[in-house]
């Protein structure tokens, strides 16, 4: 099953999630956030779990929150309630509905089943504050009257805002507070959205809530999930990196694209994955009307219908996803003024579309970039209403960008470092929640440092700065930071910005030395954060 399989991709986030619901039952009460990206596998790794508690002290009650549809909330709620009491306690063999869940209950519930009733009466007629506040008062008068604990999760959590109460936040605020025999775990695939609740509306409560946060597939995990996807079909490793690298690891789009490259071998009789097959699989998706990822991605743009000319929209975010995602490139491409179009760029990531990060915008969904860029976009200026040349234009595209990962994947990193530091200019940005100003460099070389396990690094030269980078493709320790240390002292100069580029682990010790020293450590995944805002293919490991 692929459940199985992504829920043991994400075994150390599972355990760690049931290590809190047994520390809860035990006496101590940590609240959790579980933010991820949509289709990275929240909600199958939160039913894996409540699936795999055995313990009968312990009431799941998981609500999937649809936004405006407050009693259908409300119901669901008590609905998980009484069938997993009743299921647990052995008075229920098959799923019934709420009516025939409250009857059954009776006799266990003599106290929280007369509640549960009246509440149900009042579900259409009372304002949500109070029957928000009420849901709740029955909660407790379950985990009272039956001693047992309850672990509440809510499923996109965020989109109880639309309920109706104004003070929602603060009410739930107090439960949670006040109701200490109740475990709440929150999800949410808005993660932008949720941190901004808990750390403002929730803020006294942001201390108790344990943030989980689901990052895509590291290239272990996707080469292990593409491996089990395709079963006996071959795929090299050139071609499981190119995934990695399009995808960004995301788990939905791997199986959407194994899943299209299975019935691709089938109707090809293949029994291995070749350029010309992931082509056709990723033109079946990405450019196909009934496509399901170019389904996925128009929808995610429908929340531009509200906005006025829509496709200026399209054509800014196309303009991002080719390089120029900088203001002043923007403003160049398209012979505006920068301050019309920080105001549809400012509105682009209020919407969670784009993101900013110092002088660089870029589309938050990797694979929508793509999609933008040699698909809408072209379809946008086509004058055939076929498509036939887009479609021609699209495998030539997509071939092009295999032919050139590959091409790249094959340089060292010493060189691709060097391509990179190159096309740095005086930008800014962030980097581990540190402000950068990054230098035009005007001599750049590969440099060797003797006697030392560093070996190689990078000299550049600013107009008014130096750089010193050692690279170093295993982990990083106190003894390489001190090395790296001595050899700089050898280069004089009055401002000289020092960073050690690491493609394995960063021990703690080490950083937190490199960090006293003035010396920046990047990591593989600071270093592939940087080729995504140069346009260049990420390093995969």
């Amino acid at each position: 099953m692929v459940q199985a399989l992504l829920c043991n991709l994400r075994k150390e986030i599972l355990e760690s999630l049931k290590k809190r619901i047994y520390d809860f039952k035990d006496g101590y009460r940590q609240n959790i956030a579980v933010l991820g990206e949509e289709l990275t596998g929240k909600t199958t790794l939160l039913k894996f779990l409540l699936n795999d508690l055995n313990d009968e002290t312990i009431i799941p009650v998981y609500v999937d929150i649809e936004p405006f549809e407050f009693s259908l909330f409300l119901k669901r709620c008590l609905n998980s309630l009484l069938y997993n009491f009743l299921k647990r306690s052995q008075l229920l063999s098959a799923r019934e509905n709420l009516e025939l869940l409250v009857k059954r209950a009776k006799v266990a519930l003599p106290k929280t089943s007369p509640l549960i009733e009246l509440f149900l009466n009042r579900i259409d007629k009372e304002k949500p504050e109070a029957l928000f506040k009420e849901l709740f008062g029955i909660i407790e008068s379950f985990t009272a009257e039956t001693q047992k604990h309850c672990v509440i999760i809510f499923d996109e959590f965020h989109h109880l805002k639309a309920f109706g109460p104004k003070n929602i936040w603060q009410e739930l605020g107090k439960k949670i507070m006040l109701q200490k025999n109740t475990l709440f775990i929150f999800s949410s695939s808005v993660k932008h959205e949720a941190k901004e609740i808990l750390a403002n509306e929730l803020s006294l409560l942001f201390g108790n809530f344990e943030l989980i946060e689901l990052e895509m597939f590291n290239p272990a995990q996707c080469s292990e999930f593409i491996q089990y996807r395709l079963k006996e079909i071959q795929v090299s490793k050139e071609i499981t990196d190119f995934l990695v690298n399009f995808t960004g690891g995301h788990p939905f789009y791997l199986k959407t694209i194994c899943d299209e490259i299975i019935s691709s071998c089938r109707c090809l009789q293949r029994t291995f994955v070749d350029k010309d097959i992931l082509a056709q699989s990723l033109e079946h998706l990405l450019f196909n009307e009934w496509g399901a990822l170019n389904q996925k991605f128009t929808n995610s743009l429908s929340q531009l219908t509200t906005n006025r000319n829509k496709n200026e929209y399209i054509y800014i975010l196309g303009a991002i996803a080719s390089g120029k995602n900088r203001l002043k490139d923007l403003a160049a491409h398209f012979r505006r003024q920068r301050a019309e179009l920080n105001q549809k760029l400012k509105k682009l990531t209020e919407l969670g579309i784009t993101s900013k990060n110092g002088s660089f915008y870029q589309t938050n969904d990797r694979l929508m970039s793509f999609w933008l860029k040699f698909v809408l976009v072209e379809k946008l200026n086509a004058l055939d209403p076929d498509y036939t040349e887009q479609a021609l234009n699209f495998r030539s595209n997509i071939e092009a960008e295999i032919d050139e990962f590959i091409k790249v994947s094959k340089i060292d990193v010493a060189n691709r470092m060097v391509e990179l530091f190159n096309l740095f200019e005086h930008d800014t940005l962030q980097i581990d929640k540190k402000r950068l100003q990054l230098s035009t460099f005007k001599e750049l070389k590969i440099i060797g440092f003797e006697n030392t396990d560093l070996k190689i690094g990078i000299f550049a030269k600013a107009q008014d700065s130096l750089w010193l980078a050692a690279i170093k493709e295993d982990g990083i320790g106190e003894h390489d930071v001190n090395e790296f240390i001595q050899t700089t002292k050898k280069f004089k100069h009055k401002t000289i910005n020092k960073l050690i580029i690491c493609l394995g682990d960063i021990e703690r010790n080490a950083r937190l030395l490199a960090k006293e020293s003035q010396i920046l450590t990047w990591d593989i995944a600071n270093i592939n954060s940087l080729m995504d805002l140069y346009g260049k293919p990420r390093i995969i490991r």
